[in-house]
């Protein structure tokens, strides 16, 4: 049949039923006549041929039953007929549909939130142009104990010079910057990048211009390009700013652009380059070229050339690596190791194994909440048995049933998914609002048509799977059987295999959840009671930098006594002090090598972490002295260098032997270089101030008043709230100087809580989905229980009736329950040790084979398992016996 034609019977067949009925009825009974009339001729008594042709022409319904599965579009009209019987049986049935749709919704909603989340960070492209052929190079200093270190400018120019697969290489660097005039002065975040740097990205100014090649020269005023936020905030969004000469640190700067509103600066995490930076100055090109090999601070991105795969370009990098390692005698032994990676995957390199387990707990809950709705489908399978068989015996066939439960399932997949989408969106704001500082990636997550599409797709894949379930009901259905007047059912146990089965495997999913949740719990606690070295209670923080004015060392010195001396006056101050890098602050890390013998090679010397404090500030934060002094004022640029070390460097480089008066020499002034020959006046307990789960470098501690850092971060340790002191902070510095800018005020507990922040994120997530999960398991025990109860309510009957006591019928149900619990928790904890496994590099202070964590989980599935057996068998042993045989 034609296309056109086909189409055109199919839609007669929808939507003009009634008038091909009528057509049919007529044909038929004309026909009927017709062959009447025929026997009449043929001598046949009137009402006897009018019998005869009735009973040759058959049962007009059948006829009209196999004439209308002749027609063009007879499915589909079929299909809108079950799909009206669902939704009528539904309709019937609130309590059913609304625990089935609240499942799938619950499954389905996780998924599209989660996949949001990896889409946005692990499968989206980054927002620059061409960003599969950007990397970003590392030094490799492992030997050292600095596996993942920046490069010196030397170095970004060799790589420039000597590579032949990349077409430029850029570099950045985090610092801040106070920002005088128009308006009260303001301290920055900026990015120092090379001038080639947003070319290279793929990234140009929305207003105005991105730096330009003559920005590097001598005679060029000093130029700043303004992020969008600042420039909305500052300067109200006013495009005169662009070509308008503004004060930064001092100094003149021209303002050549404004970055767009969705630009982002989206380095690896542990680069130390904020996402959040507020504007951009060019590197000093002269710098550059007269900085020492020693002294790293660039972090490098390099774009590749078309068709250069990442393999070949790292091995460029290589060889360039190989080469300055024999040309340059001051890399030592050990040379210098270049790592390339792609930027995109070094992003998401400590979130993609959070990502992954993420991914795996939803998948997991969306099989669990698809067994459950299996399971309710193969109850309302048995419980409509009795339809079943008369459908049957009508001459249904099974095809014919099984098109209709997955027409059932279809159109619960749809409810589902509609209430999911709304579940997942909705999970997704929470995500968005919970979410650390440290995952602000997240913020690009979106319910967008793809997530759309593949929620839909997911959704349809679900309804088919759990369409099935009811099959076996179907299989077995036998119309004789189910028809047989007597309904009693009897039996001592449960005989309902297929949702026994689904209940076991919900079972023991749960438990792999709930195992994984309790590990992520435990981890965090462990984490909890982690001691940094340090006391962040009751202190508040704030950042400064002083200007130009301040540069000359006495001057520093005098400013920074007289500032101390004017907090340590204010009402319930007990300590102050400063300190070059707050604890777990994304400013870049200040580190440098260090030689604890005066014969030791350069090329051996290990890299410490470099921190300057003033006198007070150990004292103020809680540091233990382990052995010697604290600094004093006197330890000044009037004397000989002296330093602080911890106690990890004093094991490293004087073991069994007292630190205190050794000599060290160390790289205070970043050239790369140990020559800083220093004595060793205390020693004090490792300070966790990078990270709370890892104990990292040697840490040397200069005196602020001999090794002056700028800016400089203050602490105030006070008896109360220290929120409640900032504004006599802020008043006590303006009254100082009103040109000193004043930022980051907040107390120092919310530094340490950030450092916690990504392992609570995690554990609350693993929790809600493990308590998901264990509610699914609950409402899947209760269902079976419930429904074999009712089955058997009887036999109940009957035993009570016999003399049974109440307390055997309610031991025998809940015995049933324990029975699938046990099983469905042994398969469970066999998958969960095997698949705990990968989750240990999210764990911190627990095996994931903890048997507390298994103990616990297995506590709250098995007692929330007797609960959901107890119910139902209190309420069968409630009815009386009479009661219970009349039902039947």
């Amino acid at each position: 049949m034609p296309l056109r034609a086909r189409l055109a019977a199919t839609l007669r067949t929808l939507f003009r039923q009634s008038s091909l009925d009528r057509d049919l009825d007529e044909e038929l009974h004309t026909y009927e006549r017709l062959l009447g009339d025929r026997k009449i001729a043929a001598g046949v008594d009137p009402p006897a041929a009018r019998a005869a042709a009735r009973r040759e022409l058959g049962d007009l319904s059948l006829v009209k039953a196999d004439v209308g599965a002749a027609r063009v579009g007879h499915v589909i009209e079929t299909t809108l007929w079950d799909a009206r019987y669902t939704l009528r049986s539904l309709a019937k049935t609130p309590g059913f549909t609304a625990a089935a749709i609240l499942t799938l919704a619950l499954g389905i909603g996780a998924n599209s939130a989660i996949f949001s989340i990896v889409r946005a960070m692990l499968l989206s492209p980054l927002p620059y142009r061409d960003p599969s052929r950007l990397v970003f190079v590392w030094s490799d200093m492992s030997a050292i104990g600095y596996p993942r270190a920046p490069l010196s400018a030397p170095e970004l120019k060799d790589l420039r010079d000597r590579t032949t697969l990349f077409d430029g290489f850029g570099s950045v660097w985090s610092t801040t910057a106070v920002l005088n005039g128009d308006g009260e002065p303001e301290q920055l975040r900026v990015g120092l990048v090379s001038t080639n740097f947003f070319p290279l990205l793929g990234a140009d100014a929305a207003i105005g211009r991105a730096f330009a090649a003559e920005d590097e020269s001598t005679s060029a005023p000093r130029t700043i390009l303004l992020t969008w936020s600042l420039w909305q905030r500052r300067y109200g969004g006013d495009r005169a700013v662009v070509g308008r000469a503004i004060r930064v640190n001092g100094q003149t700067a021209t303002v050549v652009g404004v970055m767009p509103s969705d630009f982002r600066l989206l380095m690896p995490p542990d680069s130390a380059v904020p996402d959040d930076l507020q504007a951009f100055v060019l590197l000093n090109p002269q710098a550059l070229v007269r900085a020492p090999r020693g002294q790293q601070y660039l972090r490098v991105v390099g774009r590749m050339k078309r068709g250069v795969t990442l393999e070949e370009a790292r091995g460029d990098v290589n060889r360039v690596a190989a080469a300055i390692s024999k040309e340059f005698t001051e890399y030592g032994a050990n040379g210098r190791v270049l790592t390339t990676v792609g930027l995109q995957a070094d992003g998401v390199r400590q979130i993609r194994p959070v990502l992954l387990a993420l991914s795996g707990g939803v998948g997991i809950l969306l099989l669990i909440a698809c067994v459950n709705v299996a399971s309710l489908l193969v109850a309302r399978a048995a419980a409509r048995a009795r339809e079943t068989a008369v459908r049957l015996s009508f001459g249904a066939t099974r095809l014919r049933l099984l098109r209709q439960c997955l027409v059932e399932g279809l159109i619960l997949a749809v409810f589902g998914t509609v209430a999911g989408i709304a579940t997942g969106w909705a999970a997704l704001r929470l995500l968005l609002v919970l979410r650390p500082d440290q995952l602000s990636r997240l913020d690009s997550a979106r319910v967008d048509a793809t997530v759309l599409a593949v929620t839909i797709a997911t959704a349809a894949g679900c309804g088919i799977l759990f369409s099935l379930a009811p099959l076996v009901e179907l299989r077995r259905a036998d119309p004789l059987h189910a028809l047989q007047a007597d309904g009693r059912r009897a039996g001592g146990s449960i005989h309902y295999r297929m949702r026994s089965a689904l209940v076991l495997v919900q079972i023991a999913m749960s438990v792999v959840l709930l195992v994984g949740a309790a590990l992520m719990l435990r981890s965090f606690a462990a984490l909890q009671r982690v001691n940094p070295g340090f006391r962040s209670e009751g202190t508040l923080t704030f950042r400064m930098a002083l200007g130009p004015r301040y540069q000359a060392p006495d001057a520093f010195n005098a400013f920074g006594r007289q500032l101390e001396a004017a907090l340590a006056s204010l009402p319930g101050v007990r300590g102050v002090g400063a300190l070059s890098h707050v604890p777990y602050d994304t400013v870049p890390n200040w580190g440098g090598p260090y030689l604890s013998r005066i014969d030791q090679d350069e090329s051996t010397a290990v890299m410490a972490d470099n921190r300057a404090v003033t006198p007070g500030l150990l004292e103020t934060i809680g540091m233990d002295l382990i052995d010697g002094r604290f600094f004093t004022e006197d330890d000044d640029q009037r004397r000989d260098l002296v330093v602080i070390v911890d106690d990890q460097l004093a094991r490293r480089s004087w073991p069994g032997r007292s630190a205190v008066g050794q000599r060290i020499a160390s790289d205070p002034f970043s050239t790369g270089h140990a020559r800083v020959w220093a004595t060793v006046i205390g020693v004090v307990r490792h300070l966790r101030h990078r990270t709370l789960l890892e104990d990292l470098n040697d840490q040397l501690y200069f005196s602020e008043r001999q090794v002056r850092r700028n800016p400089v971060a203050y602490f105030v340790r006070v008896g109360g709230d220290p929120a409640a002191v900032s504004a006599q902070v802020k008043r006590t510095v303006a009254a100082l100087d009103p040109e000193l800018p004043v930022s980051d005020v907040r107390p120092f507990d919310d530094y340490v809580s950030a450092a916690r922040a990504p392992q609570r994120f995690s554990s609350l997530l693993a929790l809600t989905f493990g308590g998901v999960a264990l509610m699914l398991a609950t409402v899947g025990v209760y269902g079976v229980i419930a429904y074999a109860t009712a089955r058997r309510r009887y036999e109940f009957g009957v035993r009570l009736a016999l003399g049974a006591r109440p307390r055997h019928v309610t031991g025998a149900i809940v015995r049933e329950g324990a029975r699938l619990t046990a099983l469905g928790m042994a398969a469970g904890v066999v998958i969960a040790a095997a698949v705990s496994r990968l989750l240990s590099a999210q764990l911190y202070g627990v095996s994931p084979h903890d048997p507390v964590s298994y103990a616990a989980t297995t506590a709250a599935i098995g007692l929330a398992a007797l609960l959901a057996s107890w119910v139902p068998a209190k309420r069968a042993v409630a009815v009386t016996p009479l009661d219970a045989l009349r039902a039947e």
